[in-house]
């Protein structure tokens, strides 16, 4: 009832931007899916249209150009997963938590982003991106916790870079291979082997 409200209070300014937000929101799934399914380079305009239900003239307003969209399901799903670990947490346990439902939730954009992307000059910049903060917040979040010392059998940038792409991948494979309802095991795996990582590549012992 409170929504019906809100909507019938809205201008209809707001609801042309609230629509074609929400429509923007809808071609970049389809378009993730397609070109999850294809490849970047293998895909064409045509192929999203048809996946969308609508004909190209339409994509081309709403991003101007294929390229233009390839970068907004990248720039989209980046996003998604930056904002997903910058929530407050008490403990880094919760951000991988927080991040596995956007995987889930933009599988085909994830697969886009770390399979096909990653060795694209042209659109590798979003991974890059993305994994070159994700490695930032890591080395410090692993710097408040076990200090700064520097003994042990590789320095903190590599560790992070390691864990990092662990991460990514995991979340990657686990979506086109794991059931939904493991997920919380999953997570258990994921975050003691990380947790590993983090002591041993330290020369630490875990608690």
């Amino acid at each position: 009832m409170e929504a019906i409200e809100e909507r019938m209070s809205e201008s209809y300014a707001d609801y042309l931007d609230r629509h074609r937000s929400e429509r923007r929101e809808k071609f970049i799934r389809n378009a993730a899916d397609v070109l999850a399914e294809r490849g970047i380079r293998n895909t064409t305009m045509d192929h999203v249209a048809e996946k969308a239900g609508v004909s190209k003239i339409v994509l081309y307003r709403y991003f101007g150009a294929k390229d233009k969209m390839v970068h907004a399901v990248l720039e989209d799903i980046s996003q998604a997963l930056l904002d997903a670990d910058e929530e407050p947490a008490e403990w880094w346990t919760e951000r991988v938590r927080r991040s596995l439902p956007v995987a889930r939730e933009h599988a085909s954009a994830m697969k886009l982003l770390v399979r096909h992307s990653a060795h694209d000059p042209e659109y590798g910049t979003h991974l890059d991106r993305l994994t070159d903060e994700l490695i930032r917040r890591t080395q410090e979040r692993d710097r408040e916790i076990l200090g700064d010392g520097t003994e042990g059998p590789t320095d903190a940038r590599l560790l992070a870079e390691t864990i990092t792409a662990v991460l990514l991948n995991a979340y990657v494979r686990w979506v086109d291979m794991g059931s939904p309802e493991n997920d919380d095991q999953f997570l258990e795996w994921i975050n003691k082997s990380v947790r590993a990582m983090s002591y041993y590549w330290r020369g630490l012992e875990p608690d």
